[in-house]
């Protein structure tokens, strides 16, 4: 575009088919389901690892870790086992995330110019080389259990899934209507939940079945159509973005446009709204982040599960939360008028009371009816962004998206420091003590919230005193 700086390229909207923006539910729904199967075969191929090689225990000791089925042979390694190597997991994510925490900063604004589609395939390359590296890092048995952690660096160098979903929901946002916003974001949301489902429940049949590398083979296989897909049908929402943009993605001027567009002075305290949301959404995805990684652990020291007891809890509980996502919005926001605001602290706050349960737990359906009661707690993300869809300008959404994504990306990388340190410090004790935490944090969150529905609800009185003045 000649006579034209590129940074300042007018962004034009492209609405591509709906077949075509299907397939970002699609590509995401492959990756999160790899994902899951992943994570569950990884589980114990670490625990069985560090049990042989870091601790040398004999194979015949370790050897039970490796079945997903339920036994009591490794009781008197549990706390030595999960001790060592929840800090090689901490490694592995702190390491996962460094990347991305770093890239997200650029890479939202740098979007509003080159597209969003680099950024969903870029980071789906990067998660079939990592996926292929796991297959390798399972097939060679003498490898210990630190050898997981280099398994995830090309995944974490293209960016990982703060850069996948940054670009995932800057692409919904640009084709989206305002009225259909709640729901669009609520799918994407809803597509990651099915596939953690879908993931779990097959998992622990699966390695019964084939064992854990041939699982591993799987799932990698998974990753790679994720990306080919990707890369083949998904066509560009921003229609002029530039290409070859990748020599500057580090540029320092798209990080202060970020900042200077996401934090100037608005009406309405606007501003105050944009930090109470960003905050909010980086403790809950801290509070993400550090659950689900060591709910796992947590449930074989508390309730004695083994990995088919989790994936089948996993499955049922995300199944709640995907069916609490659709009616949530399609039913229960619209029947009882409730904002987005006022939604998510109500599906906050009976999350305070999951907690309360699994902190209690003594048998099986505490966990159970702790997923039952805070059926909408997962529509938080849908529901944030979707209020900053609808308040803010259409021009300054995907930077504030982008922003967003950016703190969210500290998350991972903040967490293992936190929730790992003191599941590792309390797990002979109180395993429950990470969710005494989330408890706090989601309390705080709330009060965050209220003040941003505080904002909101004045910032419409004065609407309506403005028409009232007006007609007398």
């Amino acid at each position: 575009m000649p006579g034209r700086d590129e940074r300042t390229v007018e962004v034009i909207v492209n609405t591509p088919k709906r077949s075509i923006s299907n397939t970002i539910e699609l590509s995401l729904f492959l990756i999160i389901v790899a994902t899951s199967l992943t994570s569950a075969a990884v589980s114990n191929i670490v625990l069985y690892r560090t049990c042989v090689h870091a601790l040398n225990y004999t194979e015949a000791e370790c050897r039970p870790y490796l079945s997903p089925l339920k036994n009591n042979e490794t009781s008197h390694l549990e706390a030595e086992v999960q001790k060592y190597s929840t800090f090689v997991n901490t490694v592995k994510m702190v390491l996962e995330a460094v990347v991305p925490a770093f890239l997200s900063f650029f890479l939202g604004a740098w979007s509003d110019t080159y597209g969003r589609k680099p950024l969903m395939t870029w980071s789906l390359l990067g998660a079939a080389i990592t996926s292929m590296l796991i297959v390798l890092f399972g097939l060679m048995e003498n490898l210990g259990p630190w050898w997981y952690v280099a398994t995830i660096i090309p995944f974490s160098i293209t960016g990982g899934f703060v850069v996948l979903f940054t670009g995932a929901y800057c692409y919904v946002s640009d084709i989206a209507s305002k009225e259909s916003t709640s729901l669009r974001m609520t799918m994407v949301d809803a597509t990651t939940t099915s596939g953690t489902v879908i993931g779990s429940i097959l998992s622990s049949y699966l390695i019964l079945s084939f064992g854990n590398v041939y699982l591993l083979l799987f799932a990698a296989s998974l990753n790679v159509l994720a990306y080919a897909f990707t890369n083949v049908c998904i066509k560009e929402s921003l229609n002029g973005a530039l290409q070859g943009g990748s020599t500057r993605v580090l540029d320092l001027l798209l990080v202060k446009d970020m900042f200077r567009e996401s934090f100037k002075r608005r009406p309405n305290n606007g501003r105050k709204q944009i930090i109470l949301i960003t905050i909010s959404k980086f403790i809950l995805v801290f509070i993400t982040y550090g659950t689900i990684a060591l709910e796992y652990l947590f449930t074989r020291q508390q309730l004695h599960w083994s990995l088919q007891d989790y994936t089948r809890y996993s499955a049922v509980s995300t199944s709640i939360s995907f069916v609490g996502g659709f009616l949530g919005v399609i039913v229960v926001q619209k029947l009882l008028r409730m904002g987005d605001i006022t939604f998510t602290i109500l599906g906050l706050t009976t999350s305070i009371i999951e907690y309360v349960l699994k902190i209690l737990a003594v048998d099986w359906w505490y966990m159970y009816l702790g997923s039952f009661i805070s059926v909408f707690k997962g529509l938080s993300s849908a529901l944030l962004r979707s209020f900053i869809s609808k308040t803010l300008p259409s021009e300054d959404v995907a930077k504030i998206f982008a922003l967003i994504c950016a703190f969210e990306g500290f998350a991972p990388l903040t967490v293992p420091l936190v929730y790992n340190t003191l599941y590792a410090m309390t797990v002979a004790i109180l395993p429950g003590a990470i969710y005494i935490l989330s408890m706090v944090l989601v309390t705080v969150t709330i009060i965050m919230l209220g003040f941003v529905q505080y904002y909101h609800w004045r910032a419409r009185g004065m609407l309506y005193e403005t028409f009232d003045s007006s007609d007398a």
